[in-house]
């Protein structure tokens, strides 16, 4: 492949890098704010039906958020990995030589405590509809539990797949010329 049409997919696979970070830095400033002020509002003495449908719709929401950010996390690795083999093709080094810092376990620890909000709602609703004393408290436990098993399944699942065990030791990918 010429140095030119090298160029022109490293700066195309550059763009999608960049538009991906700038994607999950917008979900990791909308995600959690939405959180924390639905239990702000809520938590000072919602109805239960409010607690229950607003706790409902953030959770589903947020683990579909969850969902498309884990997917965009393996588009972005494969990204990384391509722009790497790009630039040693180059000359260049600006992502070859960067240092490897995993964002995996932030992001996990932000949709973990989200995750928790959001049940912390569900549950208090729950409780206090069913007329349970202290359902509150017992909402906020719920809460705190499902963000321990969201943050434990999250690290479990390092965040990401890990690459087929094939394709490890074939190496790094390579970029060779297709027909299309």
């Amino acid at each position: 492949m010429s140095d030119d049409l090298l160029r022109v997919e490293y700066e195309q696979t550059v763009d999608l890098l960049r538009t991906l970070t700038d994607v999950r830095f917008k979900l990791l400033a909308f995600v959690p704010t939405i959180a924390g002020t639905a239990v702000a509002v809520l938590g000072h003495g919602g109805h239960a039906t409010q607690l229950l449908a607003v706790g409902a719709i953030g959770f589903v929401t947020s683990v579909g958020v969850l969902m498309y950010e884990l997917h965009n996390t393996q588009v972005y690795e494969y990204a990384l990995e391509h722009v790497e083999v790009l630039e040693r093709q180059l000359g260049l080094g600006l992502y070859t030589h960067r240092p490897h810092w995993s964002h995996d376990r932030p992001l996990a620890l932000v949709y973990a405590v989200v995750l928790g909000a959001w049940g912390y709602l569900v549950a208090w609703g729950a409780f206090a509809a069913a007329g349970i004393g202290n359902a509150q408290l017992f909402g906020g436990l719920i809460g705190a539990g499902v963000a321990l098993l969201a943050g434990a399944e999250l690290e479990r699942a390092r965040w990401k797949e890990e690459p087929a065990a094939v394709e490890q030791a074939a190496g790094p990918p390579t970029v060779t010329s297709s027909g299309s």
